[in-house]
């Protein structure tokens, strides 16, 4: 069985309010990515300026907010984002509802 990790406690909200979702990152951040649209892309990590940031992959204990991009077109400009959500409430299931709530306002352009 897979130890528990916010990233994993996100992901699952995320599947259970039907939005596709799936770990991602490169060789600076993990994250969660979400596709938006033929070639945009949101990614929640770890909030900017925090111990977790861009992490995803770290025991639920110690949460310390999410932090949200959402990226238009990946594949003409990935540098062109708008950052939409930054939390610094470390209560993971509260702080998740609310970073859920977000994903979805820019999934339907809220």
């Amino acid at each position: 069985m897979p130890h528990p990790t916010a990233g994993r406690f996100l992901q699952n909200a995320l599947h259970r309010a039907g939005i596709t979702a799936r770990p991602d990152g490169d060789s600076g951040s993990d994250y969660i990515a979400v596709p938006v649209g033929d070639h945009g892309v949101i990614r929640i990590g770890g909030v900017t300026g925090r111990a977790k940031e861009n992490e995803i992959h770290y025991h639920p204990s110690e949460h310390q907010g999410w932090g949200a991009v959402y990226h238009p077109d990946t594949r003409n400009d990935d540098s062109h984002f708008t950052e939409f959500y930054q939390s610094t409430n470390p209560a993971l299931v509260q702080d998740t509802a609310h970073v859920v709530k977000a994903v979805q306002n820019i999934i339907t352009g809220r």
